[in-house]
């Protein structure tokens, strides 16, 4: 990607309010998979666009800029479902969005808060691209009446761009919506490339024991992520030692459950929330890691491993998805299964080498971030290229009407609905 002068680019703004402790560390943050990837494309993007991301209020200034992309203070989501519902807290992301100024914006996340950013895009006669997080964003909801049921469903077929992370999810969306998406999978940096790794290497909190062990790295949440069955495992392999990595997400009295039940077994750790940059060595010396999600989008935490040459094994969540259709590792919900899959690679160095270095090849060949972020920007570009078109898609001083020229290829005027 060539730099230009940023008055001269494309300029694109990322709607994610948490993301901000990828910029800054913040204490109080506790970001998912999803923020991370948005902060790994836009070191990959700003280059090439000139890259704003509207965050939290976390006493920082109005506008502040930070790892060449442009900041700009939203409000404080101490419960971000709620807080989209206050006015005030509605009026500061809109304020913020407005100082972006962005001929495109992004977001990434649940229906609600799509709709909310989509309508406020609009206002600022800009483009909008969605982006899934997680597979339930391409159920159809047809049987819906609600009006944000009613309200997303004119909202996606009207996007400017769609992501998709999977071929999965992308068929998902043309069935449920009749939309057309660019299926653009997480990426990562490899090892050797990875900055932050480098920094970290060595000073890694130590899990306390110098064995190998099953890993688990994932937010303590009980409805998805479900870090409970990681202890029944653990409880069907007593020799063996496991690590659980994760910080509380808005259920003390559950991560209190899993802190409690995990002191009292003696194969298991739970040091808690470890800083994202120092979980590297945990997958260096993990047997695989375990995933015990209902669902997940692209989970980071497969790439994490992968790129270190270690396996996954996952009770829901079949990674042969994202490794083109091989589905090693995988127990298709059945807790014996898992039990059994863990019990051979704990017994087995040569299997987990052989299904480490087949992750790690499929990840050097499909999951480098420079990849994926070039496939990310060919959504941004052919969004931006809508508005490029038509320079009247900004509201007209006089009649604050926006014109239809350039519209996208899934909005009411396009051409490729089907």
């Amino acid at each position: 990607m060539l730099a230009t002068e940023a008055s001269d680019r494309l300029s694109v703004c990322v709607v994610s309010l948490i993301a901000y402790t990828y910029f800054r560390n913040v204490d109080d943050i506790s970001p998912g998979g999803a923020e991370r990837q948005l902060y790994l494309l836009s070191q990959q993007l700003r280059d090439e666009f000139d890259v704003h991301f509207v965050v939290g209020d976390y006493g920082q200034p109005k506008t502040e800029r930070r790892d060449g992309v442009t900041l700009h203070r939203a409000y404080t989501p101490t419960d971000e479902q709620a807080a989209y519902r206050r006015l005030p807290d509605l009026a500061r992301l809109f304020d913020a969005m407005r100082r972006a100024d962005a001929d495109v914006y992004v977001f990434r996340g649940d229906r609600l808060k799509a709709t909310l950013t989509y309508a406020f895009a609009r206002l600022l006669g800009s483009e909008w691209v969605y982006n899934l997080a997680v597979d339930s964003h391409a159920e159809s909801d047809a049987d819906r009446t609600d009006p944000v049921a009613m309200a997303f469903r004119r909202v996606i077929r009207d996007a400017d761009g769609i992501v998709a992370q999977s071929p999965r999810q992308q068929r998902r969306l043309r069935e449920s919506f009749g939309v057309e998406s660019t299926v653009v999978p997480n990426g990562y940096p490899p090892v050797e490339e990875d900055a932050s790794r480098a920094d970290a290497d060595g000073e890694a909190a130590s899990p306390g024991t110098d064995d190998e062990f099953f890993l688990y790295v994932g937010r303590i949440n009980r409805e998805q992520k479900r870090p409970h069955l990681f202890l029944d495992l653990a409880e069907r392999l007593p020799d063996v030692r496991f690590l659980l990595v994760g910080a509380e997400e808005n259920d003390p009295a559950y991560y209190d459950r899993i802190a409690r039940r995990a002191d009292r077994l003696d194969n298991v750790r739970f040091p808690g929330k470890v800083p994202p940059d120092e979980v590297y060595d945990y997958y260096d010396r993990a047997y695989a890691l375990v995933n015990t999600s209902t669902q997940e989008g692209f989970p980071n935490t497969f790439l994490e491993a992968w790129r270190s040459e270690t396996p996954v094994v996952s009770l829901d969540v079949d990674p042969g998805r994202f490794l083109g259709g091989e589905s090693v590792g995988y127990a298709d919900g059945d807790f014996e299964r898992l039990t059994a899959i863990a019990r051979r690679l704990a017994d087995t160095p040569d299997l987990r080498e052989s299904l480490g270095a087949r992750g790690r090849d499929h990840f050097e060949k499909h999951f480098r971030i420079s990849v994926t972020a070039e496939r990310y920007a060919d959504v941004v570009r052919s969004a931006a290229d809508a508005a490029a078109a038509s320079t009247n898609r900004r509201p007209d001083p006089e009649t604050g009407e926006r014109s239809n020229v350039g519209r996208s290829p899934n909005s009411a005027s396009g051409s490729n609905r089907r």
